[in-house]
């Protein structure tokens, strides 16, 4: 078997493509059974795709450093607690029926998709360290 296939990478490529299809599909008109099947697939992968991701991040992260871990861990509260205080902040002067599991949940998903997110798509625990990304990118 060849070892370098990437898992997430190929079933999020399945995902998009199904996405393409019915959006293709629902602008050229085309109404037919075939649609309906690929709707209820697509509905499907939706659904089992982010528990699917979840579970391989918590996997990888046993995966990193200490030091590692420590940072992203401390970055992402920071931006957990800064997106949720924003989103409290812009509700108080709006007049909305957004309720605080709603805010809470955006800033959970969105500190935890910046911070954690590429865990699942990398593969080697080398590249698992923040310190690797900077220098491969040559950021600074």
């Amino acid at each position: 078997m060849n070892k370098n296939i990437n898992l997430p990478k190929m079933i999020t490529g399945i995902v998009l493509m199904q996405l393409g299809v019915l959006f293709l599909s629902m602008f050229t008109g085309i109404e037919n059974w075939i649609n309906t099947k690929t709707l209820i697939i697509l509905i499907g992968s939706m659904i089992l795709y982010p528990i699917y991701i979840g579970i391989i991040i918590i996997i990888n992260i046993r995966k990193l450093e200490k030091g590692n871990l420590k940072k992203r861990s401390i970055g992402f509260i920071k931006s957990f607690l800064g997106l949720s205080l924003l989103n409290y902040i812009c509700n108080y002067f709006k007049i909305s029926n957004s309720s605080l599991l709603s805010l809470i949940s955006t800033a959970f998903g969105v500190s935890f998709g910046i911070y954690f997110m590429d865990i699942a798509w990398l593969k080697k625990k080398e590249k698992y360290s923040l310190d690797y990304i900077y220098k491969k990118n040559n950021i600074t």
